[in-house]
């Protein structure tokens, strides 16, 4: 088997796109295997493919700092023999550790920071589609040797090994992702509450968040609907994998939420404020999924930002303001 190791530590988003470019380079090549270096909490991803094999990686601790990734490097090169490395990271932790794995061969990420850069500066942008983060990670997989076509269109679930979801499915089941890292992506919570009202009773709705403060609000607004339920750390990742791959459209903003329904092969209804599907982010399989938005006729300074980590030019952010309830239910009441 040619073995090569796939370093791609986070963010969430970022890890999942390179499973069905993984996938789709496996089926085509029986004879290569990859080895993907990332966090322990992602490791469900890519359960169910022989050809690829996580490695656990505690970057964070058992590994942190230059020693950390030194012994890291130390125990790859003592327990792999790999081909290469693709680094679909490209970032300090992985510029080390390709050095300390030398001579092996490596082939890295090219992010296009400098066309980024282009489209979200504040004035002349340059208003183009940048290559999608799964075409970028496709061609690193070929610089290295390994031959195959890349579908970035292809929708289906990618989520293998899940299990039954808890309940049977007696009608619609929408799921809402309210949340995102950066406030730039973020849509008033309201709004998702105005969502909600215009839902039919009879559908059952799966509230998705984590961490103590996004489940506490989706806690309070769960009360007044007695048809969701509330997702979150108390489910494994593979429990919520299974729901989220028995719904029928996710409604989500830009975030990782938004990718894990994608790959499900499930429509989502997204939500895009500071951000822009032209910096390559967009939901994989494009041809399925609705992309709610204030158009950039109407707000030319959108975007503002790539990750929607940048303050509001205008400071009133508008480009999420702007999007009533009305513009989101439209997208997937009545199919």
């Amino acid at each position: 088997m040619r073995t090569f190791l796939v370093i791609r530590f986070s963010a969430m988003g970022d890890v999942l796109l390179t499973l069905p470019v993984l996938v789709q380079a496996c089926e085509q090549n029986p004879d290569v295997k990859f080895l993907v270096l990332t966090r322990p909490r992602f490791k469900a991803f890519f359960d169910g493919y022989d050809q690829i094999q996580i490695i656990d990686a505690d970057v964070d601790k058992q590994f942190k700092g230059l020693i950390g990734i030194f012994r890291l490097a130390k125990r790859l090169k003592k327990t792999y023999q790999m081909e290469g490395v693709l680094d679909l990271h490209q970032n300090l932790r992985s510029g080390l550790l390709k050095f300390f794995l030398t001579p092996l061969k490596s082939f890295t990420l090219d992010k296009g920071r400098a066309d980024k850069k282009d489209l979200t500066v504040g004035k002349n942008k340059k208003r183009v589609q940048l290559t999608h983060s799964t075409e970028r990670y496709a061609e690193v997989l070929k610089q290295a040797g390994i031959e195959f076509e890349f579908d970035s269109k292809a929708s289906k679930n990618y989520f293998k090994n899940l299990p039954k979801p808890f309940f049977e499915k007696e009608t619609s089941w929408i799921g809402i992702a309210p949340f995102a890292q950066h406030k730039g992506k973020i849509w008033p919570k309201e709004n998702i509450r105005k969502v909600m009202e215009q839902i039919p009773r009879s559908y059952y709705i799966f509230l998705f968040g984590g961490g103590d403060e996004e489940l506490y609000q989706l806690r309070q607004l769960s009360v007044d609907f007695p048809n969701s339920l509330v997702v979150g750390i108390s489910y494994s990742m593979k429990d919520q994998l299974a729901m989220i791959s028995a719904l029928d459209v996710m409604i989500c903003m830009d975030s990782s939420n938004m990718h894990l329904a994608a790959l499900a092969g499930v429509k989502t209804v997204s939500i895009w404020g500071a951000t822009h599907t032209n910096a390559g982010f967009g939901p994989y399989g494009a041809q399925k999924h609705e992309i709610v938005e204030v158009s950039t006729d109407e707000l030319p300074c959108r975007p503002c930002s790539v990750y929607g980590n940048k303050p509001c030019l205008r400071e009133d952010h508008a480009c999420l303001n702007w999007i009533t309830a009305e513009d989101v239910t439209q997208r997937f009441l009545g199919d």
